[in-house]
């Protein structure tokens, strides 16, 4: 059972992507919140990895954040995603949509604002997402 309630309400516009409009916790729950999370191998790679690489580790990276709390995706309130460039849109866009089809088969997503920027913090990354999600 998730602690999350993800809603496109019909006042609301469509969502023009992969997200919900609104998430609502419920009552007396804890929310977690955790900072960007990046693909750690990135910087150090001899060869640099692409944008579809670092999206999986960085999705790998949440489920293990997750996971550390009891969680599971479904928990998830909220993601802001960071892509270095709309060159890159397009893998982050495959990757993530393989990845959500595994963890909301019911398409019931979080919230989520996606971010172009000139770069991160080391010039190798191309992907970092930061969120919240509910401990159960």
């Amino acid at each position: 059972m998730s602690f999350v309630q993800h809603l496109n309400p019909k006042s609301a516009p469509t969502p023009s992507g992969t997200y919900s409009q609104l998430a609502i916790t419920a009552p007396q729950t804890r929310v977690a919140v955790f900072s960007g999370q990046i693909d750690m191998s990135a910087p150090a790679a001899e060869s640099p990895r692409g944008a579809a690489e670092q999206t999986r580790a960085v999705f790998a990276a949440i489920a293990e954040l997750l996971a550390s709390q009891g969680a599971q995706p479904a928990d998830l309130i909220k993601l802001t995603t960071y892509i270095v460039g709309r060159s890159h849109l397009k893998d982050f866009n495959e990757v993530r949509s393989g990845i959500y089809a595994q963890w909301f088969p019911g398409g019931d997503t979080p919230a989520n604002t996606l971010l172009l920027v000139a770069g991160l913090a080391h010039e190798a990354l191309l992907v970092e997402i930061e969120g919240s999600f509910v401990c159960p």
